[in-house]
């Protein structure tokens, strides 16, 4: 067993080394993107409040420019930055992991995911963390000059898990995230090392930077088991909601990801429009992350079935813009907003855990990575003591998303990527 083990680390010291220092600069640059990031949010929260017709012009114009900028000059800075490093770990060809994963295309990134807080983007830091955090761990391997495939590949899913890590102090979500998503063919003993290394990330992280749980602690919230069955419905609307969510974006963006420039600056430009009109009528609650109106649900505030259709609208509508920005904490802000429209319906369980389960049922339909998004929420919420529960509803949302998309979105667009990189060459 102990060979085993060991056969599956590095030998070189360098590459411990490599990997400490990488570490230690993608947890600092992940922690300012996210910083800068909010405070664009604020910025446009604050000013556009009072001004809200104003995002007529400057959100289309603003989606239209990043969208322009990327194919014009980048190509693989927008989205969400997940297929990114899906299509670089699962590539054997070098030229293509350095067009997707490079500190140039992280430095855009995050200068991408600022502009379109600052324009009402419905947008997140988890998938962009992830890719910028992959970018340096790569880049990193690079100038070590890493040869061994499993190496290159599992320093990139490192790099993708301190992303998530970083962004929602979930060390467990995070290396689960490199198991479901980045590496879903990495091979598995690669675990071994991608598992160290979270824990000297979160380590460097909970040192430096954590200001504890991401969300709020509902460490003392209690489920008995045998009323499991009255969260299935729970699972089956997240499920069926996400899997639509997944279903329309893949539809189009596969659809308008091989047309001309031009068409996709129209695209980005009418979803901008979408989003600027949704922010106005919604006085801009609808903007940003969902963050802090997670949080207000969370602590028993209803925010109606408006906040669910409006939030779900502008985040589609801004995934489908290829503007830079994710989907985690934006679906985890709807998932709670249906949790809180259906928990008066349940009499014999707390309303926060209803929230809790459907915040992991929805992101589990849309990602289709359930173990991710059952410890990513309870990681958030410090509620790992639903962890049985919350399993069994990210799984069955995940079935009953498949029925209706049934490729995982972030995988599709993978694969989209590598066809469209062979065409550029």
């Amino acid at each position: 067993m102990r060979r085993f083990i060991l056969h599956q680390l590095p030998r070189n010291p360098k590459t411990y080394i490599s990997i400490l220092i990488a570490s230690f600069v993608a947890v600092v640059v992940v922690h300012l993107f996210i910083r800068s990031g909010d405070y664009m949010q604020l910025l446009f929260k604050s000013y556009f409040t009072d001004n809200t017709y104003l995002g007529f012009f400057v959100t289309p114009i603003i989606f239209a420019a990043i969208v322009y900028i990327d194919k014009r000059y980048f190509k693989y800075a927008g989205g969400s930055g997940i297929p990114q490093l899906i299509a670089a770990t699962d590539s054997r060809n070098k030229a293509i992991r350095s067009m997707m994963l490079s500190f140039k295309i992280a430095g855009v990134k995050i200068v991408f995911v600022a502009i379109a807080m600052l324009g009402g983007a419905s947008v997140s830091f988890g998938g962009p963390s992830v890719h910028i955090g992959g970018s340096i761990f790569y880049n990193f391997a690079s100038l070590i000059k890493l040869k061994r495939k499993l190496l290159i590949h599992s320093v990139i899913a490192i790099g993708g898990s301190l992303g998530l890590i970083v962004a929602f102090n979930a060390p467990i979500a995070g290396l689960l995230f490199a198991y479901e998503e980045i590496g879903r063919k990495l091979k598995k003993q690669a675990l071994i090392l991608i598992a160290i290394c979270c824990g000297v990330i979160y380590l460097l992280f909970d040192m430096y930077f954590s200001s504890g749980f991401y969300l709020v602690d509902l460490s003392k919230l209690s489920f008995k088991l045998t009323l499991i069955w009255q969260l299935l419905p729970v699972a089956i609307l997240g499920g069926i909601l996400g899997g639509i969510f997944a279903k329309i974006a893949l539809f189009l963006i596969t659809k308008f990801m091989f047309e001309k420039t031009i068409k996709v600056i129209i695209l980005a430009t009418l979803m901008g429009l979408v989003v600027a009109l949704l922010n106005y009528i919604s006085n801009t609650q609808i903007a940003g992350t969902g963050y802090s109106e997670t949080i207000m649900i969370l602590e028993g505030k209803r925010l109606g079935i408006e906040f669910i259709i409006f939030k779900y609208l502008s985040t589609l509508a801004s995934f489908l813009s290829t503007i830079a920005g994710g989907l985690f904490m934006t679906s985890i802000s709807i998932g709670a907003g249906i949790g809180s429209e259906i928990s008066n319906i349940y009499q014999h369980i707390s309303p926060q855990v209803i929230i809790i389960m459907a915040m992991v049922a929805y992101l589990s339909g849309v990602i289709r990575a359930p173990l991710t998004s059952a410890f990513l929420v309870l990681e958030m919420t410090n509620s790992l003591n639903l962890l049985l529960p919350a399993i069994i509803v990210a799984f069955v949302s995940d079935w009953t998303s498949k029925q209706i998309s049934e490729q995982p979105i972030y995988e599709a667009i993978a694969y989209n990527y590598l066809i469209l990189t062979k065409k550029n060459n």
